[in-house]
């Protein structure tokens, strides 16, 4: 879910660099260039990355701190360019803002960068279940049970041997038909 709002954000944040781009060459006047670049860097580029890296790998967009990142980010994506902006325009009076935008963009980053690695450790361990444990001097665990993936079934025969059974085959046969 996270994935999906940052890189809509990401489209927006960046249709808004562009179209800042095309009034200032339209003008001639490239004062508020970096504010244009932060913009599309940190919201059109870097807002995108993310959110794809969380569409990829669900199990790291799914946690309340991929969540927190994102927001933090996008919050980031903004005010930083923001800042610039302001502190270029009207002042040295505006410059905690950028301050405070960059610091908020770095959070965002090292928590980006905190959930990466430790998705990546989980996906590098092998998964267990104890439900499905398989005890080499005895075969598979007494109380497995058929696991259905998308109406395939996998059982073990009493020798351990796995059999994958699809049931939409099976419902066809038996007059059953397939639901949905």
């Amino acid at each position: 879910m996270i994935g999906s709002v940052m890189m809509c954000a990401s489209v927006a944040l960046f249709l808004l660099g562009m179209f800042g781009g095309i009034a200032m060459g339209i003008q001639h006047d490239f004062t508020l260039g970096p504010a244009h670049a932060h913009l599309n860097l940190i919201g059109g580029v870097m807002l995108f990355l993310f959110g794809l890296y969380y569409r990829v790998v669900p199990a790291a967009g799914a946690s309340r701190l991929a969540r927190l990142q994102g927001w933090l980010h996008m919050t980031g994506a903004v005010l930083f360019p923001l800042g610039i902006a302001l502190s270029i325009t009207q002042g040295p009076a505006y410059m905690p803002v950028p301050v405070v935008g960059s610091l908020v963009v770095t959070v965002a980053v090292a928590l980006f960068g905190f959930i990466v690695i430790r998705t990546a450790r989980v996906e590098a361990q092998p998964l267990r279940h104890p439900a499905h444990s398989t005890d080499r001097r005895h075969g598979p665990h007494p109380t497995s049970h058929p696991q259905p993936v998308h109406g395939i079934v996998q059982h073990s025969d009493s020798s351990g041997a796995e059999r994958r059974q699809n049931l939409r085959t099976d419902f066809q046969t038996h007059g059953q038909g397939i639901e949905g």
